[in-house]
């Protein structure tokens, strides 16, 4: 079997780079990824809780049936009413 020379790779990266630019890549480019529509316009807030809390946030999920977001949604309106701010949640 053949080695790949230093040429032919710079060959390939030339291809590559040529099919990239007319929008011929066979690959999405690293940095453009998938969003959900239901998360377009929206921003993640991540919250730091002891694995107790956790947990019993996730029971009362699942016997209410309802989801995390939800969950967050509400307490977070719940918060604003309290401080005399527009429920936007």
């Amino acid at each position: 079997m053949k080695k790949s020379s230093l040429a032919d790779a710079l060959l390939k990266e030339t291809k590559a780079d040529a099919d990239a630019s007319s929008g011929r890549s066979s690959k999405p480019s690293p940095t453009t990824s998938y969003v959900a529509p239901s998360r377009i316009g929206k921003k993640a807030v991540t919250v730091w809780f002891e694995p107790d809390a956790v947990r019993q946030l996730k029971l009362i999920g699942l016997e209410k049936g309802v989801t995390m977001q939800e969950m967050m949604r509400e307490s977070l309106n719940d918060f604003f009413a309290k401080n005399r701010k527009a429920e936007i949640a």
